[in-house]
């Protein structure tokens, strides 16, 4: 056993020398020939600084300041969302609603929470680049996911005249940065939820709870213009009314302006019974499956010009070419013959004077109060005084076909491109709306 350890500890000196050897300073290597050199790796940000760095943003944030979203409609920063209280500090404006696409706050808490601020804003301010876009990317892996620009919504948007349907600008039903488009440029109702689609399936109640598309065995479908005058209801943060009144109607404008989602799409104009004139299908146009707000109006600037194109959302043509070869010059005459063919529906509004005051190119509703000998809506008492009686009128014997009539044509005028978001529907809703006016 002895000389089994003694062998054990000759080897062990052997190798501890051995493997000293190979440290020696005078140790010299075997020569061979060299390694290939690795791949270099791809920078993390690459793809990040083509977007985000000073060369990019800057050209796109002047453009943007040149933009009506930057400066309000004629540079009258046409962005609110505070709301506007009694002397009882109840609820005299509530513009909380509006602020959902008129101020970059109530924008913002629609898209993360689903609803403005019910108290508005003390602070508001226009869109700007962090409205639309947000802080973050659904994903990086831009080569197979495409870049979605960091947009806040590009998903289906909730239909403001009837909020429980959704309104989804992608041909296949997935996913649009025109989503963020129409958002608000779409049809919606004034802040008190009034102006809606007048149908039968909308099922509209006025202030009461009364419905207000009825039936006459004599004179057809019937539809209710009101107005009524009561305290101010409650809303979160404000107190029900206790001396101050406020006026609720359906006699306002109608469908809002700056439907233009709507026209595009070809949905929410009515195709009124009993006219020869039918509306396309929804969805079909070619400015719809061939385009999109972003290809039309954030395209490429003409070559030596900053003031279209981009970020501006003004017409560059540079997209319209590849189906039209001389857009400019198609617009201008499209616009001319659609300027035409709106006369002839104001023409044919000012001949039922007894509905409608025409003034210009302007119409409007005449709704009188059917329980006081047929006199006009009064204007007064207006939202404020303190005189404790309250008064409701009503109109029942106006014919919904003229209502439709009525919401067509301010569903056409209300887009500024004057019909060019789709030519088919804009000039069928307005042939369509003549012929129910006869």
């Amino acid at each position: 056993m002895k000389t089994v350890k003694q062998t054990m500890l000759v080897v062990l000196g052997l190798l501890f020398f051995t493997l000293q050897s190979c440290t020696h300073d005078d140790y010299i290597p075997v020569p061979g020939p060299a390694g290939e050199n690795g791949t270099d790796g791809v920078s993390g940000t690459a793809s990040c600084e083509s977007c985000h760095s000073v060369e990019h943003q800057k050209p796109i944030i002047d453009a943007y300041g040149l933009s009506v979203h930057a400066i309000g409609v004629n540079g009258s920063k046409h962005i609110y969302g505070t709301n506007t209280v009694f002397a009882d500090g109840s609820l005299n404006s509530n513009r909380a609603f509006c602020s959902e696409c008129h101020s970059q706050e109530g924008y913002i808490d629609v898209k993360k929470y689903g609803k403005a601020n019910p108290t508005g804003y003390a602070n508001y301010g226009s869109i700007s680049c962090e409205g639309c876009h947000g802080v973050t990317h659904r994903s990086f892996n831009f080569t197979k996911d495409g870049n979605d620009f960091g947009l806040r919504n590009i998903a289906a948007v909730i239909q403001k005249t009837n909020p429980a349907f959704t309104l989804n600008a992608s041909p296949t039903g997935g996913t649009s940065s025109a989503n963020t488009c129409i958002g608000c440029h779409q049809a919606r109702p004034d802040s008190n939820g009034y102006y809606k689609r007048p149908v039968i399936e909308m099922g509209e109640k006025d202030a009461s709870g009364n419905v207000v598309i009825t039936n006459d065995p004599v004179k057809g479908p019937l539809y209710r213009f009101w107005s009524q005058r009561k305290l101010a209801d409650a809303v979160n943060g404000y107190p029900a009314g206790t001396l101050y009144y406020k006026n609720y109607s359906n006699t306002g404008t109608s469908v809002h302006a700056s439907e233009q989602g709507d026209l595009w799409m070809g949905i929410n104009g009515i195709d009124i019974e009993g006219t020869t004139t039918h509306l396309p299908a929804a969805k079909t146009a070619k400015h719809y499956t061939s385009a999109s707000c972003v290809q039309c109006h954030m395209d490429k600037p003409k070559t030596g010009t900053v003031d279209n194109g981009s970020h501006t959302m003004k017409l560059s043509f540079q997209t319209c070419v590849s189906c039209h070869p001389a857009p400019e010059t198609l617009l201008t005459s499209f616009h001319t013959k659609f300027d035409t063919e709106v006369a002839k529906l104001v023409a044919a509004f000012a001949a039922k004077p007894t509905y409608f005051k025409v003034s210009g190119t302007s119409v409007s509703i005449i709704a009188y109060d059917s329980a006081n000998g047929n006199a006009p809506f009064p204007t007064t008492p207006a939202s404020g005084t303190t005189t404790a009686t309250t008064w409701y009128q009503s109109r029942t014997d106006f014919p919904l076909k003229y209502v439709q009539a009525y919401w067509n044509y301010k569903l056409v005028t209300g887009d500024e491109g004057k019909g060019v978001h789709n030519p088919p529907y804009t000039m069928a809703l307005i042939q369509n709306s003549i012929e129910a006016l006869k």
